[in-house]
C-alpha cells in the first residue's frame, strides 16, 4: 500500500540527489546566439515554480536509478530506461544531465532527463536498431529476443542529437493547474533547450506511444515530425510500440523564441477543446 502524500519523506534525503543548486544558478547556455534558450529556460523554471515545482539539475545518473529503484520509498510508477543506467552506459556532464521537480514540502514532484549522442559517419536508425543507444556493449546485455525496428526517417537524423527521456510526473500532479499549467509540457521542452544550449546539438528527439499521439497530447510537444512504426522489445520488458518525435535544433530554437508564458497556460484547456 502507498503511503499517504502527507506522510512521503523529503526527497533530500535520497542518495546521490542535490537540493541547494537551482536551475536558474546552473545553467549556461555556451551555445545560445540572441540568449533565446536562456530566456526560454527562466520562463520555464518560472512557470515550474508558479505551479508549486523547484527545480534541481542533477549531473549524477545513479541518483535518478536509486529514486527509481527505491521507489522512493512510495511505489513511484516510474520507468527507468537502459540508456540512463550508468551500468550500461557512460554517463557524465559531458553527454548526459537529469532534472529533478520538487513540491514546496520537499517531496520528488518530477523528472526528466536530457542526454547526448553522436552519430557522425552514422544515423539514428542504424544505432538505435543495434540497440547502442540503449547499451555502449549491447552484446553483453543482449540475447536473440532483443530488436528493435524504426522508421525509415531515423535516417535522416546523423550528427549530434538530443534526447529528451526519463519524464515522470506524479500521479496528483498531472493534467493542468488552475492556470492551465502542465507540468509534461513543460519539462520537454525544457530538456529540449539545455540539450541544444549545452551541446550545439543538431536534432532533439523523443519517443512517444501511440496512445498519447491518439488523444492529441503528442501535437503539444512541438516536434516537427511524428513517425512511426517504432517497435522494442529488451530484456525482460513487454513489447514497445511507438513513435519517433522529432526536429531539427534551428527549427527548435525558432520556435522556442517565440514562446510566451501564455502558451503554457490553458494549454490543456485548448488541447480538449480540439477533440
Amino acid at each position: 500500500m502507498r503511503p499517504a502524500l502527507a506522510d512521503l519523506p523529503p526527497i533530500g534525503e535520497c542518495p546521490g540527489i542535490q537540493t541547494s543548486t537551482r536551475l536558474p544558478d546552473w545553467f549556461a547556455g555556451t551555445h545560445d546566439p540572441g540568449h533565446v534558450l536562456s530566456r526560454a529556460v527562466l520562463m520555464l523554471d518560472s512557470l515550474a515554480l508558479r505551479r508549486g515545482i523547484l527545480l534541481y539539475p542533477q549531473s549524477e545518473p545513479s541518483g535518478l536509478k536509486t529514486l527509481v529503484a527505491e521507489g522512493w520509498r512510495r511505489g513511484l510508477d516510474m520507468v527507468f530506461m537502459p540508456q540512463a543506467d550508468p551500468v550500461y552506459c557512460r554517463l557524465g556532464p559531458d553527454n548526459a544531465f537529469w532534472i529533478l521537480g520538487v513540491d514546496l514540502d520537499g517531496r520528488v514532484a518530477t523528472t526528466q532527463g536530457g542526454r547526448l549522442y553522436d552519430w557522425t559517419g552514422s544515423n539514428m536508425k542504424r544505432e538505435v536498431e543495434s540497440l547502442r543507444f540503449f547499451y555502449d556493449r549491447p552484446e553483453d546485455h543482449t540475447d536473440e529476443g532483443c530488436w528493435c525496428e524504426m522508421p525509415e526517417a531515423a535516417r535522416q537524423i546523423t550528427g549530434t542529437a538530443v534526447h529528451s527521456g526519463s519524464m515522470w510526473v506524479r500521479p496528483d500532479l498531472r493534467g493542468p493547474s488552475e492556470d492551465g499549467i502542465v507540468l509534461s509540457q513543460l519539462l520537454g521542452k525544457l530538456t529540449r533547450a539545455l540539450g541544444v544550449a549545452l551541446w550545439n546539438a543538431a536534432y532533439v528527439f523523443t519517443f512517444s506511444s501511440l496512445e498519447l499521439n491518439r488523444r492529441g497530447v503528442v501535437a503539444n510537444f512541438g516536434y516537427d515530425h511524428y513517425e512511426t512504426p517504432l517497435r522494442l522489445k529488451l530484456p525482460e520488458r513487454p513489447l514497445y510500440e511507438a513513435g519517433l518525435c522529432w526536429m531539427t535544433a534551428r527549427s527548435f530554437v525558432d520556435w522556442a523564441a517565440t514562446w510566451t508564458p501564455e502558451d503554457f497556460m490553458q494549454q490543456e484547456a485548448r488541447r480538449r477543446a480540439r477533440i
